[in-house]
């Protein structure tokens, strides 16, 4: 029978709606609360523990049991910024009749559950890595975000979690390498990694894996549908972009990420410098060849807001090694 105004409400339905399948088994496939707010897998749930349980064929389904239902689309709704039909909760001991808005308001979540209205504070600590020390050919950054188990890991990215990075040079010898370092440091604004899977508006922002958010320069290369859910024990490349001055348009950023499948995420940011140096100025080759001052890659962890959810994911951590050569 239909779920529609005047037919009887079975459990087949409220099961549909609470878990995916009449029976009361998880389906992600179909439009329904546990996928989007329960256990976090690629591309589905913000790991809430407070998802609804299914009723046994032939059961009665209660007016607590559509309230829950109810409140937690709502929370849903207001997590992602999605519009829905309001739904009056039932009563105990009244007929619960069919809401003809509720598929479509559930179809609406399920569609948007990579969204985020918001978003929360930044994990900034273990995120600043600055090297000092004279390079030639290559500096690299190489970052590693740790979540405790995987689940967490992507919770965090399916409620609304990004990787942000960040890039500035300072101080050392005055020359045009070293200013053309500085620019390109400037030049790639902040790169920022997503859960990818799909589109996702997170706090007024589209991302579809990894983006470049402000900067200039170069037009960089970027894996623009590659994000965390993708990501495999493989570092693969999701961003680069070179130099846009001559004779140094050589030199570029670039940067990899792999993920062991178990909460950990390695992001390695290399510094390199290809460029075919001259012997134009009185230093001589071997400082001209040289960068030095202040080069420091910044992470930053921004979390999901957690309004309406729960943080599920706890802090992550972040630590750096730096290799200058």
């Amino acid at each position: 029978m239909a779920y529609t105004a005047g037919n009887t409400i079975l459990d087949d339905h409220y099961n549909i709606f609470a878990t995916g399948n009449a029976n009361g088994s998880a389906n992600h496939g179909v439009a329904n609360i546990n996928t989007v707010w329960g256990t976090g897998t690629a591309g589905f749930g913000y790991g809430q523990s407070t998802v609804l349980s299914s009723v046994s064929a032939g059961g009665n389904v209660t007016a607590t049991q559509w309230t829950d239902l109810f409140s937690r689309l709502t929370s849903i709704a207001n997590h992602q910024g999605t519009t829905i039909t309001a739904l009056t909760n039932p009563s105990a001991g009244t007929t619960i009749d069919a809401k003809t808005t509720l598929s479509a308001n559930l179809t609406s979540c399920y569609n948007n559950r990579r969204n985020a209205a918001s978003v929360g504070s930044d994990i900034t600590l273990g995120g600043s890595s600055t090297g000092t020390v004279a390079w030639y050919t290559e500096s690299s950054v190489t970052y590693t975000v740790t979540f405790s188990t995987n689940e967490k890991a992507e919770a965090y990215f399916n409620a609304g979690g990004t990787i942000r990075i960040s890039s500035s040079r300072s101080g050392g010898t005055v020359n045009n390498k070293n200013a053309e370092w500085t620019d390109l440091c400037s030049a790639i604004g902040t790169v920022a990694i997503s859960g990818g899977e799909g589109s996702a508006v997170i706090a007024g922002t589209t991302y579809t894996g990894t983006q470049k958010i402000g900067g200039y320069g170069a037009i960089p290369t970027i894996n623009a549908t590659y994000g965390f859910h993708d990501s495999t024990a493989l570092a693969v490349e999701i961003f680069k972009q070179y130099a846009d001055t001559s004779p140094y348009t050589a030199n570029y950023i670039r940067m990899t990420m792999s993920d062991n499948g178990a909460g950990v995420i390695t992001i390695k940011v290399t510094y390199r410098d290809d460029a075919a140096d001259t012997t134009s100025d009185y230093n001589g080759a071997q400082t001209h060849d040289k960068v030095d001052g202040s080069l420091t890659t910044t992470m930053t962890l921004r979390q999901p807001s957690t309004t309406y959810i729960s943080n599920v994911w706890s802090t992550p951590t972040i630590s750096s090694s730096i290799l200058q050569s």
